[in-house]
């Protein structure tokens, strides 16, 4: 039904994190790029945010009275494929994709280089195809993060469609119990 494209993705990202209350102009000058460290810091703070968000929208859209009129759209794939990644319902892509991603650059604001928004954009992006590549690849730097999860054991929430609700990490389905059928 409904696929956006990475411009239409990152417009409206852009505009979310701009247009909000708390969401200011971004960082843009060269004097002001960020060292390594403070990139690194400052994507890793967008992965915690992100990675709650995820999962307490995720497990929203798997109640029954939700998902089959939105997330029954993504799980069309029962075998996970990239493009499964971005397949979503309009209300999901919002809400499920869009307001997660945006919320690290929301609370950090002026405080986050543009180039770290497009850096951490791009870092969400590929993970969210590394989770539906079909394929476990040990060597992903995914796999690096304490906690995280893997190409499998999101396999494991499209063919079941139970449990495994989390994003970058499994930590929140392990706190709620949410990935005991995942063995």
């Amino acid at each position: 039904m409904c696929v956006f494209n990475g411009n239409i993705t990152f417009t409206a990202f852009y505009y979310l994190i701009t247009l909000t209350p708390l969401g200011s102009p971004h960082e843009m000058s060269v004097e002001g790029l960020p060292t390594a460290m403070t990139l690194i810091g400052t994507v890793l703070f967008c992965i915690i945010c992100e990675d709650a968000a995820f999962y307490f929208v995720h497990r929203i859209l798997h109640h029954p009275s939700v998902y089959q009129y939105v997330h029954k759209m993504h799980h069309e794939y029962s075998t996970t494929t990239c493009i499964a990644a971005e397949y979503s319902h309009p209300l999901e892509y919002a809400f499920g994709v869009i307001l997660p991603t945006a919320i690290g650059p929301i609370i950090l604001g002026p405080q986050m280089h543009t180039f770290t928004v497009f850096a951490w954009v791009f870092i969400r992006t590929s993970e969210g195809n590394d989770a539906h590549c079909g394929y476990d690849f040990s060597w992903s730097p995914f796999r690096l993060l304490p906690f995280s999860g893997s190409s499998l054991y999101h396999d494991f929430h499209h063919s079941h469609n139970v449990g495994n609700y989390g994003g970058f990490f499994c930590l929140w389905d392990t706190v709620f119990g949410t990935n005991r059928d995942f063995q």
